[in-house]
């Protein structure tokens, strides 16, 4: 009986919502949306997929802190240089390099001057007299490249022998070409100069000045940035009484580089 009362209750239940659904699906066109209402509500919502919070204030270095908003390029700039870590005030300078020493020029380093002082010995044998004599050496060069310079020189002798009275005195000057294989310690050279004579005393007949031809070489040690010592053997052919002389002279001293 319980059974049948309730399968009577659910058909008139079903009966009754049937003319609902007629009456609302005869006022709207077939593929309407139904719940295109609900869309136009008020109600907030809530989007499914939540986009990712963008960040109000971007991280910029501490040099944009410093930037003055009056100058536009301030950003611009700081975002150009390099971050480092720590304060930039703390970071040591780069070291300065040590100066090169004074001597540059060409392919190496030297000095273009040269000035040498030193003592000098000369055999001098002639028709008239013969004599040994020790005097000076003074020779300043002046080097155009790193091989080729330009010589003047002077040296002097003074005989202890007497002749007819008198000391003999010789002068010998010239200029000419020097040409040198300039290392850092050890300099060897070669020169040669034309140039004159000067002999006292005068002979009867005879003029004091005469002809100079001078050729030879030798070594110069630097042993300090501006100074060298040197060794000089030269062969010296000279024309004084009419006649030619053939003398060898040797010399040592010390050079100045500036």
């Amino acid at each position: 009986m319980k059974r049948l009362l309730f399968c009577t209750l659910l058909l008139l239940a079903v009966a009754g919502t049937l003319p609902a659904q007629e009456k609302i699906s005869a006022g709207l066109p077939y593929g309407a949306n139904v719940a295109a209402d609900f869309n136009a509500t008020s109600a907030a919502r809530t989007p499914l997929v939540k986009p990712l919070a963008q960040p109000d204030v971007l991280f910029l270095p501490d040099t944009l802190a410093a930037a003055s908003p009056a100058a536009p390029g301030a950003v611009e700039t700081a975002l150009s240089l390099p971050m480092e870590a720590g304060n930039p005030a703390d970071a040591e300078p780069a070291p300065t390099p040590e100066p090169k020493p004074r001597f540059i020029y060409s392919d190496r380093d030297d000095y273009r001057f040269q000035l040498g002082l030193g003592l000098s010995f000369e055999r001098f044998r002639s028709s008239i007299y013969s004599a040994s004599g020790v005097g000076t050496n003074t020779s300043l060069s002046y080097f155009l490249n790193d091989w080729l310079g330009v010589e003047g020189n002077i040296s002097t002798f003074f005989a202890p022998s007497i002749w007819n009275g008198e000391h003999i005195k010789l002068v010998n000057y010239g200029a000419g070409p020097r040409i040198a294989w300039r290392r850092p310690r050890w300099e060897p050279w070669v020169h040669g100069l034309v140039g004159g004579t000067h002999a006292l005393p005068q002979t009867a007949g005879h003029s004091q000045n005469g002809f100079s031809l001078q050729l030879g070489g030798g070594a110069d040690y630097r042993f300090l940035p501006r100074l060298s010592l040197r060794l000089e053997l030269d062969y010296v052919r000279t024309r004084l009484f009419g006649q030619w002389q053939n003398n060898g002279q040797a010399a040592a001293g010390i050079v100045f580089h500036f």
